[in-house]
């Protein structure tokens, strides 16, 4: 299954840092203020703790969604109302109006990004290609010109149709196609591997490999950065290899930011 060759693991060699309470508290110190967790629940039943332990207190909840959302929850309900409005009324001016107010309503990033997590993935080329975009995501990838042996293929289990209704990306529809085999019988791997034996400098004999050639990185950054990537890459017309990499880096964010990564990811 082409699921179990993209893989995303949290990096072993670094622990999560910081957490909802911290980005709480990275938005209080304008106030110099500070917050803790809630007061864990008692179990009357067994005298023991109810997880969560690490629960945040509401009105910090609150305070993280305000932060996401750009916007108090008083605020977005009424905006909300004037949307509903205006649609009912079919007045189109006033409701572009509203939209580009909401456009222009500034998000609060700063607190989020006191933060920092660390991946290892392994997915094919064309996809780290598209990834590499996202911005102040710090990105060490296993690299050619080193490493010779071990050459893998990234296999789809299906070849998708393209889509009929934009210039880009793919349907859900797959499509027959005469093309076979096409890793096992392709010439590319036996032109690498002769290019070595012919005593070709590695850096150079990569070129002829394929963008569906197996590669390994270190992905790391701040919950803020990795955020905006995966509300990108999880569009369900974001490529679907990338949405198997956006997936589990989501998984991960939400473990260790349960509140703030929903809020910036889902919205509120």
């Amino acid at each position: 299954m082409p699921e179990s060759q993209i893989k995303v693991r949290l990096n072993p060699d670094v622990t999560p840092a910081g957490s909802d309470l911290s980005i709480v508290n990275a938005a209080r110190r304008s106030f110099n203020t500070r917050s803790e967790w809630d007061t864990p629940v008692t179990d009357p039943h067994h005298g023991g703790k109810i997880p969560p332990y690490n629960r945040l207190k509401p009105k910090d909840k609150r305070l993280l969604e305000f932060l996401a959302r750009g916007m108090t929850a008083d605020d977005f309900s009424s905006f909300c109302d004037d949307v509903d409005g205006a649609i009912s009324d079919i007045n189109r001016e006033d409701l572009v109006e509203l939209l580009w107010q909401w456009r222009n309503t500034p998000t609060h990033d700063t607190p989020f990004n006191h933060t920092f997590i660390s991946f290892e993935v392994q997915a094919p080329i064309f996809v780290r290609a598209q990834l590499v975009k996202h911005e102040y995501l710090i990105m060490s990838e296993f690299s050619r010109r080193y490493i010779t042996d071990d050459v893998q293929f990234y296999e789809p289990d299906v070849w998708r149709k393209a889509a009929e209704n934009k210039k880009q990306g793919s349907s859900d529809e797959s499509v027959y196609t005469k093309v076979t085999d096409w890793q096992k019988y392709g010439y590319s791997l036996d032109t690498y591997n002769q290019l070595l034996e012919d005593g070709v400098a590695p850096e150079q004999a990569r070129m002829v490999l394929p963008q569906s050639t197996m590669t390994e990185w270190t992905w790391s950054g701040t919950l803020g950065a990795f955020a905006k990537m995966c509300t990108l890459r999880l569009h369900p017309e974001a490529q679907y290899e990338a949405r198997l990499v956006a997936e589990q880096v989501y998984g991960y964010l939400k473990e260790s930011y349960p509140v703030g990564a929903k809020a910036l990811v889902e919205g509120v």
